[in-house]
């Protein structure tokens, strides 16, 4: 039988609407969604329909150019930006971590566009579709943090059934099977990125295998 979603065990994870204390919002959990959610609806939601190459495409500064190969990631959260993540810091069906690419090569965190902003999970191997476990490794996924209906970031992680939901329309995405939408006013999956684990670090082999943002594709 199929749940409602008021009756889904959604976990919120911290907004990706940059703040200045974030650090003090970390411990206060049960109001750091509700505020950073707020300053995201009356700062962000304005210039959404923004031609797509506003933010994208908007590659002049390195903070802002899109993910790479070889890029790797760290934590979104400010206090632990510039942290490279590695395997041993996930554990297994814990909530997805809010991150951004790292290009260590230029000692560049790209936290310039929200575009950048990924959500990584680990999950059992088993759990993962092929499609899926091509861009994956060793459990390890990653996706978009932007949805595809209205741009909104996609901050619940519903527990129970595994899959993401955006709070703004409820859009529900299955990271499983490569970010499929499962149920909800968006028409079109989260993107995702390749990664592959090499001496515990977690490395981009790519980048995402479709458009960021919601609307019309950009040209």
């Amino acid at each position: 039988m199929t749940q409602n979603a008021s009756s889904k065990k959604i976990i919120d994870l911290p907004c990706s609407q940059k703040t200045n204390d974030d650090d003090v919002a970390q411990n206060h959990p049960d109001n750091y969604f509700r505020r950073d959610f707020v300053k995201y609806l009356a700062v962000a939601i304005p210039i959404m329909n923004l031609p797509l190459s506003s933010g994208v495409n908007a590659t002049t500064k390195p903070e802002r150019r899109p993910p790479q190969a070889g890029d790797r990631l760290t934590y979104f959260q400010k206090s632990k930006r510039g942290q490279i993540i590695k395997l041993s810091d996930l554990k297994e069906l814990d909530k997805p971590l809010l991150v951004v690419p790292f290009d260590v090569e230029n000692n560049v965190v790209k936290d310039g566009s929200r575009y950048n902003q990924i959500l990584l999970q680990k999950l059992p191997s088993e759990l993962l579709s092929a499609e899926t476990k091509k861009r994956s490794d060793q459990g390890v996924i990653a996706y978009s943090a932007i949805c595809t209906h209205a741009g909104c970031p996609v901050t619940g992680w519903v527990a129970d059934e595994k899959n993401y939901m955006c709070p703004c329309h409820q859009s529900v995405f299955n990271p499983k099977d490569s970010g499929v939408v499962v149920s909800g006013p968006a028409t079109r999956g989260l993107p995702a990125i390749g990664l592959k684990i090499e001496a515990d670090e977690i490395i981009l082999t790519n980048t995402f295998n479709s458009w960021i943002g919601f609307g019309k594709r950009p040209k």
